[in-house]
């Protein structure tokens, strides 16, 4: 799968753009979504791994309910797909 580019506003930079990777995993639950965090230098999503049955709608509003929780969802500019 391609990863998604998430574009937010940065009060320090103005504009910030970053990659999360999807993995999909074939040996796990079809309907599992679950984040992999990065330690260093910041507590942050590095990827997502995914069944074989997720869409990228799915996929889309995962990351949107991940951001509300954390309150960046102001902040986000969009979530598209990168092929």
């Amino acid at each position: 799968m391609p990863n998604l580019l998430v574009e937010l506003k940065c009060p320090e930079h103005g504009f910030e753009r970053f990659k999360i990777k999807v993995i999909k995993k074939y040996n796990i639950n079809p309907e599992l979504i679950m984040p992999k965090y990065r330690t260093r230098p910041r507590h942050e999503i590095k990827g997502i791994i995914v069944g074989r049955s997720i869409s990228y709608t799915e996929i889309r509003d995962y990351m949107v309910q991940h951001y509300k929780e954390t309150g960046l969802i102001d902040r986000v500019l969009s979530i598209k797909l990168q092929l």
